[in-house]
């Protein structure tokens, strides 16, 4: 696997670990604006793209429930990301997230299952990550958390837009080539 094949999954599990919806909103918004022609592929990849993430009332659902939780985050009463449930969600869906993003590169199993590992660990940093660097901002500067919080709403945001909107084209490139190049050399 090639750097941006680990990046994607990851940025998008800390994205999703930062705010638990906003992985797959993004992955939902990102096959939509590709259009069909992205889109045709084939088995469960196309199930999941083209019945289930472009499926207008999917998105509509995954973008408002993310939506909710930016602004829900910025209010008191909001439970700690860091409590079981909310952790176990976060972990969950940031490996759902990442498995999906590896799977729709149709590199097979072993892709799919090495996503969803990284979507999972991304989500446990940005939960962690997010959390204590928010609170020590907060506490060593004399910015009101509100404004942490956008910030890291903004941080998670370029994130999972990152994650969309790069391609392993390149790393599959520079693999291919270097497998040419030993081939060459064994011969």
């Amino acid at each position: 696997m090639g750097a941006i094949a680990v990046l994607r999954p990851l940025a998008l599990g800390v994205a999703t670990g930062m705010r638990s919806q906003l992985g797959l909103a993004a992955l939902a918004v990102a096959v939509q604006s590709r259009g069909k022609a992205r889109r045709e592929k084939s088995g469960f990849s196309k199930l999941v793209q083209t019945q289930l993430l472009a499926s207008p009332a999917v998105r509509k659902s995954l973008v408002a429930t993310a939506a909710g939780e930016i602004v829900a985050d910025k209010l008191p009463a909001t439970p700690s990301r860091l409590n079981k449930g909310p952790l176990l969600a976060r972990l969950a869906l940031g490996g759902l997230a990442g498995g999906v993003i590896g799977w729709s590169d149709d590199r097979g199993l072993r892709r799919t299952l090495a996503g969803a590992v990284l979507g999972a660990a991304g989500a446990g940093l940005g939960a962690y990550g997010g959390y204590h660097v928010r609170a020590l901002l907060d506490a060593r500067t004399n910015v009101p958390d509100r404004y942490w919080a956008v910030a890291e709403d903004v941080t998670a945001i370029g994130l999972a837009a990152f994650a969309v909107a790069v391609t392993d084209d390149a790393d599959t490139a520079a693999i291919e080539a270097h497998d040419m190049e030993r081939a060459e050399l064994t011969v």
